[in-house]
C-alpha cells in the first residue's frame, strides 16, 4: 500500500513542478506577465518570472529593476543588493536606476550601513544632491552633528534644490547648533504728528542651548521709553515630535508696566505636501490681571531659494474690538542658510512683537500697517549680523496719522 501511495505523490509533484515551469521566451511578455503579478500582490510568482526574464535576457534592466522591488517586497534585501549593484556598475545612467538606488537608503538596518552604502553610492552620482542630503540626516542621526551641519550649510544655497529639500536641509541646520549668544537693539522715532518727541530705545540678551533636539533659550528684554522702562524674561523652547511636528513654547513674566505681567505661548508646527509648513497655535498675555487670548495660523512654502509665509492672529476683543493682525513674510537664501534677504509686510500689531504690542492696548481700535527690510549674514562661520529697518503707518486718531520709523541690529556667536 505505502509504494502505490509514494508513487502518486511523485507524479503528483512532477505535475505541479512542470505547472510552475515558464516555457515563455518572449522576455517582453514575460516583463509585462511579471509587472501584472507585482501590482495584484503576488511577489513569489513575480519573482520566477523576473528570474526567468533574465536566465533569457541578463541586460534586460527593466527585468532586473522589477526583481530588485520584488526582492524588497520580500524582504530579501541581500540579494536584491546583488541585483542593485549590477544596475549600478553596467546601467547606472539608466533612467530608473538612480531612483531605485535613492530608494535603498531607507531601507538601511542601521545608520551605520546606511552611510556605507552613501559611500558607496558617491562614487557613481558624486553630483547627486539627494546622496548628501540623505548622508547629513544620518550623521544627524549618529550625532555627527559638526559634520551634518557643514554638509547642509554648504548645499542649502544650491539652486537645484526642491522645496522639500530645502527645508530638510534647514531643520538639520536647526537642529545642529549646540550653543548661541544674542544681542539685540532696536530703536523707534516717532513723526512729528505723534505727541511724544522721545524714541523708544529696546534691546534683548539671549543664550540658546540644544539639549538632544530641542532648542532652549533663556532671553531677557528691556525697553526705555524716556517716561518708563520695563524688564521682560522668558524662557523658551521647540520639542521635535517628529520628522514632521515640533512645537514652539513660551512663558514669560515681566517687570513693569510696559509689558504684560505674565506670557504663554504655544504653537504646533507641520511639514506636509513636501514643501509646505501648517502653523495653528495661541498665545495668552496678562495685563493688570486681565488676559488677553490671541488664536494663531499660519503656513509657510519653501520654493527654490525662497521662502513664504503668511500668518495671522485673531484676538483678542478689546473696546468691542476684535484686534487682528496680518503678515506675509518672504526670504530670499544667498549662498548659505544664515545668508539671506527677508521682507515683510502686514497690517495691525501682533503679540510677537514684544516692544510695539503695548500700543494695541493703548489704542486697539485704530489702524496700523507696516513694511521691513532686512539682511542676515553669517562670518567667520560664527557670528551672524542682522539688519532691518521698517516704517509702521498708524491711526493715532481718527482725524490724524502718524508714522514710526523702526531700526534693528542684532549679532549673535555660536560656541
Amino acid at each position: 500500500m505505502k509504494k502505490p501511495l509514494t508513487f502518486i505523490l511523485l507524479i503528483l509533484t512532477c505535475f505541479s513542478l512542470s505547472g510552475q515551469e515558464i516555457k515563455e521566451t518572449n522576455t517582453d511578455l514575460i516583463l509585462k506577465k511579471a509587472t501584472e503579478l507585482y501590482k495584484s500582490g503576488e511577489t513569489e510568482r513575480t519573482l520566477r518570472y523576473t528570474r526567468r526574464g533574465l536566465e533569457l535576457a541578463p541586460e534586460y534592466h527593466d527585468i532586473r529593476i522589477l526583481q530588485v522591488r520584488t526582492l524588497w517586497a520580500l524582504e530579501k534585501r541581500m540579494e536584491a543588493d546583488k541585483d542593485l549593484f549590477y544596475l549600478l556598475e553596467k546601467a547606472s545612467g539608466y533612467i530608473e536606476v538612480k531612483p531605485l538606488a535613492l530608494q535603498r537608503i531607507n531601507k538601511a538596518a542601521t545608520t551605520a550601513e546606511g552611510l556605507e552604502y552613501l559611500h558607496r553610492l558617491e562614487s557613481v552620482y558624486p553630483e547627486e544632491i539627494a546622496i548628501q542630503i540623505a548622508k547629513a540626516q544620518l550623521l544627524l542621526e549618529e550625532d555627527r552633528k559638526k559634520e551634518a551641519r557643514a554638509l547642509a550649510g554648504y548645499y542649502i544655497s544650491s539652486s537645484k534644490l526642491s522645496g522639500e529639500q530645502r527645508y530638510v536641509l534647514q531643520q538639520i541646520l536647526n537642529r545642529t547648533v549646540s550653543q548661541e549668544i544674542g544681542l539685540s537693539y532696536q530703536h523707534i522715532s516717532f513723526s512729528d504728528e505723534y505727541s511724544r518727541n522721545d524714541s523708544w530705545n529696546n534691546g534683548s540678551l539671549e543664550y540658546q542651548h540644544n539639549f538632544g533636539r530641542t532648542p532652549v533659550l533663556a532671553r531677557v528684554s528691556y525697553t526705555d521709553r524716556s517716561y518708563d522702562q520695563s524688564l521682560l524674561y522668558e524662557l523658551e523652547a521647540y520639542p521635535v515630535i517628529s520628522n514632521r511636528f515640533y512645537l514652539y513654547t513660551n512663558l514669560g513674566v515681566s517687570e513693569g508696566t510696559l509689558f504684560p505681567d505674565f506670557r504663554s505661548s504655544v504653537s504646533l508646527y507641520y511639514n506636509f505636501a513636501t514643501a509646505f509648513e501648517g502653523e495653528i497655535g495661541g498665545r495668552l498675555l496678562n495685563f493688570q490681571g486681565k488676559g488677553h487670548a490671541t488664536a494663531i495660523a499660519g503656513i509657510s512654502l519653501y520654493s527654490g531659494k525662497f521662502l513664504f509665509n503668511a500668518r495671522g492672529f485673531l484676538g483678542p476683543v478689546r473696546q468691542n474690538k476684535l484686534v487682528q493682525n496680518y503678515q506675509a513674510n518672504a526670504r530670499y537664501y544667498l549662498n548659505m542658510a544664515d545668508n539671506y534677504l527677508f521682507a515683510r509686510l502686514g497690517s495691525g500689531i501682533s503679540p510677537d512683537e514684544r516692544f510695539n504690542y503695548t500700543q494695541v492696548q493703548e489704542n486697539p481700535s485704530l489702524e496700523s500697517y507696516y513694511s521691513s527690510l532686512g539682511i542676515r549674514h553669517l562670518f567667520w562661520s560664527q557670528h551672524i549680523l542682522q539688519l532691518e529697518g521698517g516704517l509702521l503707518f498708524q491711526e493715532i486718531t481718527r482725524e490724524r496719522n502718524g508714522e514710526q520709523f523702526q531700526m534693528s541690529l542684532s549679532y549673535r556667536i555660536r560656541l
